[in-house]
């Protein structure tokens, strides 16, 4: 299976090169096409994260209400009826995420093949075969002022778009992520890193748009009002 996953992704990277000549812009496309591909599962692994940060508030006084030993059959109603009310399955916390490993495992194999770019290796002055700390023109390493800085940034827009308000986890993960990353592409050969980035601000503007087009929906009517406010309340915070 997965054999047949590198093959299929190696096919469309060279079929881009073809009509490209550069391998920098068909790794780009080559994430474009993967988002576009996963887009349906990415829209309810989207719809997940924004019901349980919309939920967040209410799942934080339940688990205090309920906080002795004794009271945890409690807690597990009480938060199945507040899942509910927020149409959330928790089944697409991790299955989105589940079918999409392989896809991103094989562009990780197929990126790192030995003579994969050999007709053409360079990409904006940078050779794509080679971790970027190696690189340098006139004894400037110029991936320090664009895919690492950018990985950062980009890392740290999606994160925040993501994030829940209030919450010190989601707080740290904010800014010790994106500086991780930002280290990891340093490290890693360029065409991955430029993956990385790239997967980055499509993610990001699949984010807006789904913010844009999918707006909350609740089962209960009455409480429609009240999760719309808390929803825009979520989005000021972040």
């Amino acid at each position: 299976m997965m054999e047949f996953i590198n093959s299929f992704l190696l096919g469309i990277l060279e079929f881009f090169f073809t009509y490209t000549g550069n391998y920098g812009t068909a790794v780009i496309l080559l994430s474009l096409v993967v988002m576009l591909v996963t887009f349906p599962l990415n829209i309810k692994q989207m719809q997940f994260s924004r019901s349980m940060r919309l939920a967040a508030p209410e799942t934080a006084a339940l688990k205090k209400k309920y906080s002795k030993k004794e009271d945890k059959d409690k807690l597990n109603q009480a938060t199945m009826e507040l899942w509910k009310k927020y149409n959330i399955n928790p089944a697409m916390g991790c299955l989105p995420l589940l079918i999409q490993f392989p896809i991103l495992i094989a562009i990780f194999n197929i990126l790192q093949r030995p003579g994969l770019f050999d007709a053409n290796p360079m990409w904006l002055g940078l050779n794509l075969t080679i971790p970027n700390a190696e690189q340098s023109i006139f004894g400037l390493s110029l991936v320090y002022w664009i895919l690492p800085i950018l990985s950062v940034v980009t890392t740290f827009w999606q994160s925040k778009q993501t994030m829940q308000a209030n919450d010190q986890t989601s707080r740290t993960m904010l800014y010790v992520m994106p500086l991780f990353m930002g280290y990891i592409t340093i490290r890693f050969p360029t065409a991955l890193a430029l993956t990385w980035v790239a997967r980055n601000v499509f993610s990001i503007a699949q984010q807006e748009l789904f913010e844009r087009f999918f707006p909350v929906q609740m089962k209960e009517e009455a409480g429609s009002d009240a999760v719309a406010t808390e929803h825009r309340k979520d989005r000021k915070d972040r």
